[in-house]
């Protein structure tokens, strides 16, 4: 019967793939599958992989070769292996990991349970070439989601697909063009994620600030965002993944005027040079995106800017990484990542010359981050002493200090990718807006005490 079959399902990646894993698992519940959080207490275990970069691909390959072990010692009846990985390599995993049952690209996944009961019911789907993991995604794929977030927070994908053509890139050829959702269904969405009780919408896509143009053939995204933050029971509006010389006007005014659209951003620049710019065909110049960057800080008093920067892309020289770093140490940015480019196959930077050696990329990204965390510390000084909101993400996975409190976030912390806000016990729960006194800063993050009302 369907409630004896087991499946669990391993998430790696993005915060889109996250969606896609919840999309997946709705699906799985839906059809009266039993979900189990432990791949060994599994039947048929589901792995979402990640092909982005080299890190994120020799993660998944990692991940799917520990659980056909579990599927070689008869702990396991199934591997199935979905996402990014799966479209962009399937062919050649399929030969080189026989082990796995089969290789699914990005779909809207309506077909995984009946794969999954042909595997415990013992049916062969060594077809994988043709195996029907499900439809193409439509505009209302997403509807049906098991969230793997705390009750504080959702991601809300907005669109599918990116128009650019960065050379370091190789998502426009796993995910195609830029494909928006309807505004009314991305509104139905998030009434649903607050009937559920989420406090916090994350606005993700590939190009979030695209939103709108394959539709009208405009820039929407601040009519959307707005539309968002008024859906009663939502108290944070986040944006990720803006494209620099597309945050328009429209868009800073309604971050600076509606007060559930946190002052927040996340504009990956990638680099300061225009000279790796345009190496990079990221089609804007290094003042063009300086201009925009101090625009942000005008237009949006008090706002947190997060960007991410690569290091070592092929031609980038000492010149170029110093006026990178140089504007790092002069904008202070509150968040920022670098990371070391990474040799994509079937990417134009693939084959470039002058590629950067890794100890020369590392050592610039060791120097970027240096900076930062001293940037980070200086940033977080400013809190200490004062009582801000916090929204309550759950207990403190850190239990090392024996107290088992919880952890929390500001308006200036993306979940998962910035810090957190550390509180001593309390009666405190997911999805709790309270006022916090900031006490203490350490590192990334902050230690604060639960504020009187």
């Amino acid at each position: 019967m369907n409630e004896a079959i087991r499946v669990s399902l391993v998430s790696l990646g993005c915060a889109r793939n996250l969606v896609d894993s919840e999309v997946l698992l709705g699906h799985v519940a839906q059809e009266g599958l039993t979900i189990t959080r432990e791949p060994e207490d599994a039947d048929v275990v589901v792995i979402n992989t990640c092909g982005f970069i080299d890190e994120a691909k020799q993660e998944s390959i990692d991940t799917i070769l520990e659980i056909c072990e579990l599927k070689a010692n008869n702990r396991v009846k199934g591997v199935l292996a979905v996402g990014c990985l799966a479209q962009r390599y399937g062919e050649e995993l399929r030969k080189e990991m026989p082990e796995v049952d089969a290789f699914l690209g990005i779909t809207d996944y309506t077909g995984i349970p009946n794969l999954i009961r042909k595997l415990v019911n013992g049916s062969s789907i060594r077809y994988a070439a043709t195996v029907d993991g499900g439809k193409p995604k439509g505009a209302r794929s997403d509807e049906n989601r098991v969230l793997l977030t705390p009750k504080s927070f959702a991601y809300l994908r907005i669109s599918e697909g990116c128009n650019h053509t960065c050379t370091f890139c190789a998502i426009p050829s796993m995910r195609g063009r830029n494909r928006s959702k309807p505004l009314d269904v991305l509104v139905a969405e998030t009434e649903n994620l607050a009937s559920q009780g989420v406090k916090e919408v994350v606005v993700v896509a590939e190009d979030s600030t695209a939103y709108g143009l394959d539709i009208d053939r405009k820039r929407s995204i601040h009519t959307l965002v707005g539309k968002l933050a008024d859906v009663e029971g939502i108290e944070w509006v986040r944006l990720m993944y803006a494209y620099p010389h597309t945050v328009l006007p429209e868009l800073t005014t309604v971050m600076r005027e509606h007060d559930k659209v946190v002052p927040y951003l996340d504009i990956p620049v990638q680099h300061l040079s225009s000279t790796m710019l345009r190496a990079m065909k990221r089609g804007v110049s290094s003042q063009q995106v300086k201009d925009i960057l101090w625009r942000l800080r005008d237009e949006v008093p008090g706002i947190a800017v997060r960007t991410t920067l690569i290091v070592g892309f092929p031609g980038e020289t000492d010149t170029d990484f110093a006026e990178m770093r140089d504007f790092v140490a002069e904008y202070r940015f509150e968040r920022m990542g670098a990371f070391t480019y990474s040799q994509e196959e079937s990417t134009p930077a693939f084959d470039m010359p002058d590629q950067v050696g890794s100890e020369v990329a590392e050592s610039r990204r060791d120097e970027l981050m240096t900076m930062q965390r001293e940037i980070m510390d200086e940033h977080q000084q400013k809190f200490v002493g004062q009582t801000i909101p916090v929204l309550i993400d759950g207990r403190d996975p850190d239990t090392s200090s024996g107290q088992g409190g919880f952890v929390a976030r500001t308006m200036s912390d993306a979940p998962e990718i910035d810090g957190v806000v550390r509180l001593p016990q309390g009666d405190l729960r997911s999805g709790d807006m309270i006022r916090a006194r900031i006490v203490g800063a350490a590192d990334y993050d902050l230690q604060g005490v639960v504020a009187p009302e």
